[in-house]
């Protein structure tokens, strides 16, 4: 952006004459500005219009002939020089250096002072600048009704079409997932993937050889979606960096789409998983939402649970290496835990779901898998894997344990067995439960793995991570709660079995 020399030569108020370097009067001045010393060159950037009376101009012909061509090699607009002051006319010697340098060189008249001409140059500057808002004003309806219509590939489009430049849409890996021109290659694209914004702002410009890359952020809150970049061989304007951020957020907000729609789905699913769990929605209404969802059911259930970390990141995690196998996520949270529905005779295995979790999580996670049941018997499905995931954490098992593996799985299917075994859970391990709860211990855990690793102090503090004494200490107070002796075998044997069946508390799942 900047003021065409042209237009500036019509303003007759000023009264401006070109002395040499008509050649040039398509350069445009980006800033005017009013400068007496001997050597200016090292004091400009380039475009602007220097305007000198001449006051410390060299007196020799080549000295004066070497004045204009440093200010030719440090890229100014044009020289105006004024007259009636240190000099009646400009001096040929400039003439003729600027001529040759093909440098626009302009006589300012005594009754023109220099900050008219300096007030020309900004005002048109800041008429430039607003007219580029009006423009963009205009553009951006069209951008959102490109949005609305097809989406990025569209916003990208219409962003290139509208700046003249090269647009790519990166996605969080750095593959280019839109780009206009078609069939252009996008020369940049290559350093593009690689570029990242400095300190991780949400914006950057660089400029090199091959012209201006402008990156943008695309991001709803927290979510990156990736970048947005934009290759010009020319310098942006405010109005190319309004356009550029208002199709960023076009295109988070087509990102989204998805992610929020799935969001929803989700929530939708986790409510219909309490209602199976909790036996509070009937077997053909579940049958139904599941198949409608895409879930298979033909060959049962199986209800996957993830102790440790985040419950609800580990969901997510799942979620996303269902969603990469094309099965809809049927997960809550219980008990710290991520409770997740999985199909039986599916190609999908446990291991493999808790792996790829593992491996977006980077935590530790324990995992323990119920056995097959059908849709009506998710409460004791859920009750298994979460046993079962309850042992892998004792045994600090990368393995996912199956609680058909665990001893002593056979008592617990048998409905008349499970209610006595869950009545002896609750009257055994209910006082520790509830002294869990009023003093923020984890008593019931600790006795799980004392009794998982056969009452060994070594190897069940080290699973526990922590002193031996301080499991010593935790036993003596479940031995006092319970009044009962871990010593005895016949205990231990209770116990084991009152936890194959606990669920945490009564009326819970």
């Amino acid at each position: 952006m900047g003021v065409p020399l042209a237009w500036l030569l019509r303003r007759q108020e000023l009264h401006l004459r070109l002395v040499a370097g008509r050649s040039g009067l398509h350069r445009e001045v980006i800033w005017a500005h009013s400068i007496e010393l001997t050597d200016p060159a090292p004091w400009l950037a380039g475009g602007e219009l220097v305007l000198t009376t001449g006051l410390r101009l060299p007196t020799s012909p080549s000295a004066r002939a070497d004045y204009i061509q440093r200010l030719a090699r440090a890229g100014v607009a044009a020289v105006g020089f004024g007259i009636g002051l240190t000099h009646e006319q400009v001096p040929a010697e400039l003439a003729e250096a600027a001529e040759a340098a093909g440098l626009v060189l302009l006589e300012v008249p005594l009754p023109t002072p220099f900050v008219a001409v300096t007030k020309a140059v900004m005002e048109r500057l800041a008429e430039q600048q607003y007219e580029g808002v009006v423009q963009a004003s205009r553009i951006q309806p069209r951008m959102t009704r490109a949005a609305l219509h097809g989406g990025a590939q569209a916003v990208v489009r219409e962003l290139a079409v509208s700046t003249g430049a090269c647009v790519v849409f990166l996605d969080h890996e750095g593959k280019a997932r839109a780009a206009h021109p078609p069939g252009t290659g996008i020369p940049q694209a290559d350093d593009l993937t690689g570029a990242r914004a400095p300190d991780g702002a949400a914006s950057a410009v660089s400029a090199g050889p091959d012209g201006v890359v402008a990156l943008q952020q695309v991001r709803v809150g927290p979510r990156v979606h990736g970048r947005l970049a934009l290759v010009a061989d020319r310098t942006l304007t405010p109005a190319d960096h309004l356009l550029l951020g208002h199709a960023a957020s076009l295109v988070a907000l087509e990102a989204e789409k998805p992610l929020r729609l799935r969001d929803e789905q989700n929530r939708v699913n986790a409510m219909l998983l309490r209602m199976l769990l909790d036996g509070t929605v009937e077997a053909a209404a579940a049958l139904d939402h599941l198949t409608d969802a895409g879930f298979p059911v033909r060959d049962g259930i199986r209800v996957l649970a993830l102790r440790g970390g985040s419950p609800r990141q580990a969901l997510q995690a799942v979620g996303a290496e269902l969603a990469e196998r094309g099965l809809p996520l049927f997960g809550r949270v219980h008990d710290g835990c991520a409770a997740v529905l999985l199909p039986a005779g599916h190609g999908i295995t446990a291991q493999t779901v808790t792996d790829g979790a593992r491996a977006r999580l980077r935590s530790r996670t324990w995992a323990g898998l119920s056995a097959v049941h059908q849709v009506t018997a998710g409460r004791a499905a859920l009750t298994e894997a979460l046993n079962a995931a309850s042992v892998a954490h004792a045994r600090a098992s990368a393995d996912v344990v199956g609680f058909e593996s665990l001893a002593g799985h056979l008592l617990t299917g048998v409905p008349e067995t499970r209610r006595l075994l869950e009545s002896l859970a609750e009257s055994r391990l209910g006082p520790l439960a509830s002294y869990d709860a009023d003093n923020g211990t984890d008593l019931v855990a600790s006795l799980r793995t004392f009794l998982e690793h056969h009452g060994q102090w070594e190897a069940s503090s080290t699973a526990l991570g922590i002193h031996r004494h301080t499991l010593r200490s935790r036993m003596d107070r479940v031995q006092s709660l319970l009044g009962a002796d871990l010593d005895s075998a016949h205990v231990r044997a209770e116990l084991l079995l009152a936890l194959s069946a606990w669920r945490g508390g009564r009326g819970r799942v």
